[in-house]
């Protein structure tokens, strides 16, 4: 019973909303409330500030949210080593991926896992890198994919795959029909971007300072397919990894622009915590990764 209240615990943590949170674990609200009242009877403090004004975490909740989530996720381990003395890999894998690895790479990853281990269920969160950081440290998922600079800070990160950014306009762009684009035609188009703390963002602002001054007015957009949709529409140009621009290209809607840049490689890296190693599902998806280097 006390796991089910834990997990109860860290959705509301998470979601600041007990609505929210029942919605996510198919539970009633009243029984949401009923566990987070029986979690503070058990410890003698209140968890959660709540008021029609304001919902927050007290700091005997943001204590119990840390050691909740290793509990939760020492019992996920628990589980499957158990089911792993049969051979069979089951539970749950939850996975934090950056947008360009989540929505491009990931599926392809998770392919022959699957198929090797049909009762192993995957969930998958898609966020920026910083925020795909935050979840693996906070224990919010069991392993992160991230492209770009790893701040390790007691993780462990293991690259396993190489991409590189590319610049890209419509059709219809003028620059797509110039044959040699010099840094200058550069300087002067409309840049389109993704937001802060995006490792797509964090590479194509090094390659902005290094071209020097740029015409003012870029767009920020928050995820690659806004940011393709926008230059297929002439809006601009930007700087996206060859996975997110490969189809745009074959299709015909994307052109891909010879500047003479020096190449823009980054890493793909998975990361995830130390006591995370012994999970089964986690140890099953890195030697996965690992086979397709």
């Amino acid at each position: 019973m006390l796991l089910e209240q834990l997990k109860t615990f860290t959705e509301v943590a998470e979601r600041k909303n007990f609505t929210k949170a029942g919605e996510a674990l198919n539970l009633a609200q009243p029984t949401v409330s009923l566990h987070i009242r029986q979690l503070e009877e058990e410890f003698g403090t209140p968890l959660f500030i709540r008021s029609r004004k304001q919902f927050s975490i007290t700091p005997a909740g943001r204590l119990l949210y840390e050691k909740a989530r290793q509990l939760l996720a020492l019992a996920e381990e628990t589980k499957e080593d158990m089911m792993r003395q049969s051979g069979e890999l089951t539970g749950t894998l939850t996975i934090a991926a950056s947008y360009t690895i989540g929505e491009y790479v990931l599926p392809r990853l998770l392919e022959d896992l699957l198929a090797a281990h049909p009762k192993l269920e995957v969930i998958i969160s898609i966020s920026n890198t910083e925020e795909v950081e935050a979840k693996v440290r906070e224990f919010r998922c069991d392993v992160g994919c991230i492209e770009g600079t790893v701040r390790l800070d007691g993780l462990t990160a293991v690259p396993f795959m190489e991409d590189e950014l590319i610049v890209v306009c419509g059709t219809g762009h003028p620059l797509a029909r110039m044959a040699d684009v010099s840094p200058e035609d550069l300087q002067q188009a409309r840049w389109i971007t993704r937001e802060e703390g995006s490792g797509t963002r964090e590479h194509t602002d090094h390659l902005l300072r290094s071209l020097g001054h740029v015409k003012p007015g870029r767009m920020i957009i928050g995820s690659n397919g806004g940011v393709i949709q926008a230059v297929v529409a002439g809006l601009g140009i930007a700087a996206v990894s060859v996975h997110a621009a490969k189809d745009g290209i074959e299709t015909g809607r994307l052109v891909q622009l010879d500047a003479h840049l020096p190449p823009q490689k980054r890493t793909f890296s998975i990361l995830h915590a130390p006591a995370m190693a012994g999970h089964a599902a986690v140890a099953a998806f890195l030697k996965e990764v690992a086979g397709r280097k």
